[in-house]
């Protein structure tokens, strides 16, 4: 009898078990969930950076991914995120292009190769690369960059013509060591934090360490622009190299985030003569300027580095880009403003924001329609830098070809001069005033008009009064 009751109780136990199974649902399988910074609003610290890389790639996992490029000498990691629309894991792209996608990828990770995926052939030139937070204490830069990325991944389907053509490659922060130093200690700190031994001096401007005519940058350890013991001599420099040489093959349109001369400029910066392309350059600037213009009024200038910034500067990461890596297009923004400074008010930071990514995706825009126009092979050699000292940072010629310098005349300094006071001048003019009348007294006095001479009787021959 106990035996055929357990049983019942088994039995019964097993049916109210599988009713509980069906009657409750399955629960999803839980992600990992990361907050999300605020990056319209606020100016973000190295980690809320990295947090907010991390979450877009949590959320958009099937067409963004995220890289380390290098690590800095504070042992900061330098990232690059890729927006890759056209990716195989991607379950909105049709299934005909999936399967091509998933072709490509599969021959790429056969042939050993890390990071962004290159593919061979023009007709796959079509990546842009986008980097920022170079210089340390131009936050609204880094600002910016994370405004591009919020655009391209969580405000897709309002850029989705931009993303079904094109690749992005976003740097938000290359100088992180910086970065962080201006946020806490010198708000005004521009270059990276690798000390020099033997002198008390610390960092490199970042934008004068490239291997292209970096012998004509400054060489003063003391100062802001200090080009750097060698080229690549910084860590962040290596890491940049490393990415863009691996692109090069696929790179379209490079673009480095600066502050604050709102303008878009291309080369060159180490020479004042205009690149062999300069036609199409100028109307890919012309482009952003007037989509920025359209959006909210603000106007932006156009031209030349060294023709508008009034100076030569060699070194720099798009004179790299352009006339090594050759890539087709290559240009500087400059944010906003004199007036707002290199850290506007935090209210203006999603203002900036948008009204840059109005002119960044317009000019990625007209990057695609420009590309077949472009040939860089069949163009001249690029100018030399000008071999006399006195322009701008372009201190020592660049003797790289072995010609002959040649003997500039020296010039004449003229002496300066001095300021005179009031006084002094107050006293020339007396000067003046007493030799004038020194010497009308010495001359015969002339009359104004010719006198009438009459003689009266019994006076003689001596004049009478002037009637």
């Amino acid at each position: 009898m106990q035996t055929t009751k357990t049983k019942r109780v088994k039995k019964t136990k097993s049916r109210v078990q599988k009713l509980i199974a069906i009657t409750t649902p399955k629960l999803p399988i839980r992600r990992l969930v990361i907050p999300r910074p605020d990056v319209l609003h606020t100016y973000l610290e190295y980690n809320q950076i990295n947090q907010y890389l991390e979450y877009i790639v949590n959320r958009y996992s099937n067409f963004v991914k995220l890289y380390t490029l290098g690590i800095t000498h504070e042992k900061r990691e330098v990232r690059a995120l890729e927006i890759n629309w056209m990716n195989p894991d991607n379950v909105e792209l049709p299934t005909t292009l999936r399967m091509q996608a998933a072709k490509q990828a599969e021959l790429y990770r056969s042939s050993g190769a890390k990071g962004p995926m290159v593919l061979p052939g023009d007709k796959n030139r079509n990546i842009i690369f986008i980097e920022a937070g170079t210089h340390a204490r131009e936050w609204i830069t880094v600002s910016t960059s994370l405004n591009c990325i919020y655009q391209l991944t969580e405000r897709y389907t309002r850029n989705i013509e931009v993303l079904r053509n094109l690749r992005f490659i976003i740097v938000p922060l290359v100088n992180p060591d910086g970065y962080e130093y201006s946020r806490t200690k010198n708000r005004n700190w521009r270059k990276n934090r690798r000390p020099h031994k033997g002198t008390k001096f610390v960092g490199t401007d970042c934008n004068r360490n490239y291997d292209v005519f970096w012998e004509c940058g400054p060489s003063k350890t003391q100062r802001n622009t200090y080009k750097g013991e060698r080229p690549f001599s910084e860590p962040e420099t290596r890491a940049m190299r490393n990415i863009l040489d691996s692109l090069s093959p696929n790179l379209l349109f490079f673009l480095s985030l600066h502050s604050y001369g709102q303008s878009i400029m291309y080369p060159w910066g180490y020479c004042r003569d205009p690149p062999y392309h300069w036609r199409e350059l100028h109307t890919l600037a012309t482009c952003g300027r007037t989509a920025i213009k359209t959006y909210n009024g603000r106007e932006y200038r156009t031209g030349s580095i060294s023709c508008l910034t009034k100076r030569t500067i060699a070194g720099s990461v798009v004179d790299y880009v352009y006339g090594v890596l050759k890539a087709p297009m290559a240009l500087v923004m400059e944010l906003p403003s004199r007036e707002l400074g290199f850290q506007p008010p935090v209210e203006m930071i999603s203002q900036i924001g948008h009204e840059s990514w109005f002119g960044i995706r317009e000019m990625c825009k007209s990057a695609f329609d420009l590309r077949r126009r472009i040939n860089r092979d069949e163009e001249p050699m690029a100018p030399r830098p000008p071999r006399a000292a006195g322009a701008g940072d372009c201190a020592s010629a660049a003797n790289s070809s072995g010609e002959e310098k040649k003997t500039t005349p020296k010039k004449v300094r003229m002496r300066k001069r001095s300021k005179r006071t009031i006084l002094s001048q107050h006293a020339d003019i007396l000067e003046m005033q007493k030799r004038h009348k020194a010497a009308t007294m010495m001359l015969p006095r002339r009359p104004l008009t010719a006198p009438a001479l009459v003689r009266r009787a019994g006076q003689g021959d001596e004049p009478s009064d002037i009637v």
